[in-house]
């Protein structure tokens, strides 16, 4: 299938890559079908339905060994998760002009099953975590470990 976006042309991508949410991220409810362009540390979500929302997006366990959260039941049925292996966790990371200032969002994780191509963001209801935590030093270490590691 061929998917126009405005930061990367004419995408052409299998349908089984397209995620279903089972409701938009947070702000863009009505926007349910996502692909995922993997590029190292940083990603993106695209929309399927909309060329031009894209959003950056992180596994937060590659920053954050100790991140952890517990996903309720009910929301492990609306994703059809019956095996945790099946999981996926992404955050959603804001880039603003000084690079410096980039954070990542913990406290409202994507939950994605891979098994079954469908996700939701999950809005957590600890306080532990922040919708705002700078990342761009993490970022750095973490591309610096990951250099070594080919490197070596």
């Amino acid at each position: 299938m061929k998917i126009n976006t405005v930061r990367f042309g004419e995408l052409e991508m299998e349908e089984q890559k397209v995620i279903n949410f089972v409701s938009g991220p947070m702000g863009f409810e009505n926007m349910t079908k996502w692909v995922l362009i993997d590029n190292g540390l940083l990603g993106w979500l695209q929309s399927v339905e909309d060329p031009e929302l894209a959003f950056v997006v992180a596994n937060p366990f590659e920053f954050y060994g100790d991140y952890e959260f517990e996903i309720n039941e009910s929301e492990m049925k609306n994703l059809a998760v019956i095996n945790n292996a099946d999981v996926t966790v992404l955050s959603i990371v804001s880039v603003p002009p000084k690079v410096e200032n980039m954070t990542i969002n913990l406290l409202a994780p994507i939950v994605i099953n891979y098994k079954e191509q469908k996700a939701k963001q999950v809005i957590l209801s600890n306080n532990k975590y922040s919708v705002r935590h700078y990342v761009y030093s993490d970022l750095l270490k973490c591309s610096q470990n990951k250099k070594e590691v080919v490197n070596a």
